[in-house]
């Protein structure tokens, strides 16, 4: 990601940001604040730093409040585009936007502060909600920055669960079913109250392997689709679900293979 000079206005979401999460006092100037951010992202390297100028800047102060999660995207991107300049780890700036972070992170739920996993990285889960996704990387406007609303932060849920291949023979109509488009599916829950042990949350659904549920019916498990909508009714495609992993027996009590019921007719 390329590098490029902030906006007067991402330094004013900072230093308002710090005014609402109490490391600016109610009663203190934000203008000296922001000065000190802009001078260390924008060092005024012909002079020595004692004798340069504080920048031309003047805090615009809101009366929106800003959303905890938009705060630790300005904080990101202010440190991102600030961390080359010079002597960055012992100045001003560095320790104002450490403590700005960790008093904002005490304001999150802890689902939000945990590492997930992203595509092949792992990050804090905070920075796959809305409130960080639609605060743009570099703002030019103070109405840009997510409000927190309610004051209320949901964490979407991620699942996971186990697993397993789907076995086709010559006798298979699906219908346009799982089985017709994709070989693996990942199973999210066992019974009537999908639940789902913790042995067994290994990998999150995809497109390629999406979710399925293991209901107990007429003696034997039968695996349905996940995302079924109340009421849709499945039958027997021809296909199968099995996995050689130890802990297929562990959750439905064989070793054998489980029918999918993943055909629908109209």
């Amino acid at each position: 990601m390329s590098r490029f000079d902030l906006r007067p206005a991402h330094i004013d979401g900072l230093v308002n940001a710090g005014l609402q999460f109490g490391i600016i006092g109610v009663f203190d100037d934000l203008t000296p604040v922001g000065q000190m951010l802009l001078q260390q992202h924008r060092p005024h390297r012909e002079v020595d730093q004692e004798d340069s100028k504080p920048p031309d800047y003047v805090a615009t102060v809101t009366d929106r409040a800003l959303h905890p999660i938009a705060a630790l995207c300005l904080l990101e991107c202010y440190e991102y585009q600030t961390s080359g300049t010079i002597d960055w780890h012992t100045s001003d700036a560095h320790d104002w936007t450490r403590r700005l972070r960790e008093t904002v992170l005490t304001r999150l739920p802890a689902e939000a502060k945990a590492t997930v996993r992203h595509g092949t990285n792992y990050v804090p889960a905070y920075r796959l909600l809305d409130a960080y996704t639609e605060t743009p990387w570099g703002i030019t406007e103070l109405d840009q920055i997510p409000e927190i609303g309610d004051g209320v932060i949901e964490v979407p849920v991620v699942r996971k669960g186990l697993r397993a291949q789907i076995l086709t023979g010559p006798i298979h109509c699906p219908n346009k079913g799982l089985s017709s488009h994709v070989r693996h599916v990942t199973i999210l829950g066992v019974g009537d109250e999908r639940a789902l042990p913790a042995f067994a949350r290994i990998s999150e659904p995809s497109d390629a392997a999406p979710g399925v549920y293991l209901l107990f019916q007429y003696g034997r498990y039968v695996a349905r689709p996940a995302d079924a909508p109340p009421g849709k009714w499945f039958m027997a495609s021809g296909a199968h679900l099995h996995t050689s992993d130890s802990r297929w027996r562990e959750l439905i009590g064989h070793s054998l293979p489980i029918p999918l019921h993943d055909r629908t007719e109209p």
